[in-house]
């Protein structure tokens, strides 16, 4: 039966694209469903709908920007009206967001709308990513598929926070550095720097790449440094340049100093650095804050909302439907990735690796530039860091993850169950599956 099935998808190339048309399809209208939930009864103005974890800082700052006043007691309630008050971070994603409350007034969808969006351009970047990295349908579609059933890109994919921004814009600039287009890429990670300051990461990942590539071949050095050298360039370039003219549109205001940013932009760059430096835990995380090690094993999950009608708390009083945002790694996924990495590894340096076929090591290249970057920054200077850090890290794992079931060849049974529990884990955390 199984040799029936392969030999018909064989003779149907076409196959993995329509099912890939069938996963975004899926995943988009999951991320939809309930998008202007939980609200209190009866939902009828903007502040009865619920701000999901860090929507409160950027919601509060988008209606800042728009003009509008934001409640009382809530983040930048004080703000003078068309400033950024979210300063320590790029203003993109907050004017997008702002934008949206134009279009569609101060709501869920416009919150929300550009994170639904843009889950679903990294799902089909990361197909492409594959794609340009040697491997086949198949590998792509297998990776997107990880991507889309994950609970922590799901669940950073509709709500109104930053991440997907900048692992969207990293993704689609890693395709098209693999595809020969170094300054293109640059352009997307300084897009997507504006975004969130952890995008230029996946220049780390580049570098990462192409040191892999030349120990394996010990030869290209002067054409990989020039590449990495032109999208370095482009990327700082359109940063600069971009952030400069958001910040023409709205400036940023520091609520510390009660003063506006001066210097522009950089001013700006330096507040945004100087913020992240002075974010520690010299005595260990403490909250939700975790060690970046932690996240491999899923060491504290965040409760990012959690409601539960039958048991309303003072502050969650009359409010429908039950939700349980859960800021967690899928298990099973998670459970292959130290594996996968392994793999990768000794792929990269072994007789199998095959130049035209590099699935493997950019998913390393990928998990050492994202997630390395976290452990030094915690070891050496006490950084605070928190498991959804992982948000721009994941994409590399389910590459190599993907790669790792296709390489290995295991059972068909086996992988059919281990495929089974990562669809069974997305639909038991799912944020609206009923609470027991």
């Amino acid at each position: 039966m199984v040799k029936r099935l392969q030999a018909w998808a064989r003779r149907r190339p076409s196959l993995p694209l329509w099912l890939l048309g069938a996963l975004l399809l899926v995943s988009t209208v999951a991320r939809l469903a309930w998008i202007a939930e939980p609200c209190r009864a009866p939902c009828r103005s903007p502040i009865d709908h619920i701000l999901i974890f860090d929507e409160d800082y950027y919601v509060n700052a988008a209606r800042v920007i728009d003009r509008i006043q934001p409640p009382n007691g809530v983040p930048y309630a004080n703000s003078p009206l068309g400033t950024d008050p979210n300063s320590e971070h790029p203003p993109l994603a907050k004017l997008i967001i702002a934008g949206g409350i134009e279009l569609f007034g101060d709501g869920p969808i416009a919150w929300r709308l550009p994170s639904v969006f843009l889950g679903t351009v990294a799902i089909l970047g990361l197909f492409a990513l594959v794609r340009a990295a040697g491997g086949g349908t198949w590998t792509a579609l297998g990776a997107a598929a990880l991507m889309a059933a994950d609970n922590l890109l799901l669940v950073h994919s509709r709500i109104g926070t930053l991440d997907i921004y900048a692992t969207a814009a990293m993704i689609w600039a890693a395709a098209l550095y693999l595809r020969g287009r170094p300054i293109l890429a640059g352009v997307v990670v300084g897009v997507g720097a504006c975004a969130k300051e952890v995008t230029p990461y996946v220049l780390l990942v580049l570098i990462v790449l192409e040191l892999l590539r030349w120990l394996r071949r010990r030869a290209g050095a002067v054409a990989a440094l020039r590449r990495l050298g032109w999208c370095v360039v482009a990327s700082a370039a359109t940063f600069i340049a971009l952030l400069a003219a958001l910040e023409q549109i709205v400036p940023p205001y520091d609520p510390q100093t009660g003063k506006l940013v001066s210097n522009l932009p950089f001013g700006e760059v330096w507040r945004i650095l100087t913020y992240a430096s002075h974010q520690t835990s010299p005595h260990g995380p403490q909250g939700i804050a975790s060690y970046p090690w932690d996240w491999l094993v899923d060491v504290k999950p965040i409760t990012y909302l959690r409601i539960d009608p039958g048991h309303p708390t003072a502050q969650l009083n009359q409010i429908e439907p039950a939700v349980h945002f859960l800021g967690m790694i899928s298990p099973p996924i998670l459970l292959l990735l130290i594996p996968a990495m392994l793999f990768a590894a000794i792929s990269a340096t072994g007789r199998r690796f095959r130049p035209r076929d590099e699935v493997g090591i950019v998913g390393l290249a990928w998990f050492l530039g994202t997630y390395v970057p976290f452990v030094l920054l915690s070891l050496l200077e006490s950084r605070t860091s928190y498991l959804y850090y992982m948000v721009i890290v994941m994409p590399g794992v389910y590459i190599a993850v993907a790669d790792l079931i296709r390489q290995i060849g295991a059972g068909r049974i086996v992988c059919i169950a281990w495929m089974a529990t990562v669809f069974a884990a997305v639909v038991v955390m799912y944020p609206f599956t009923p609470l027991p």
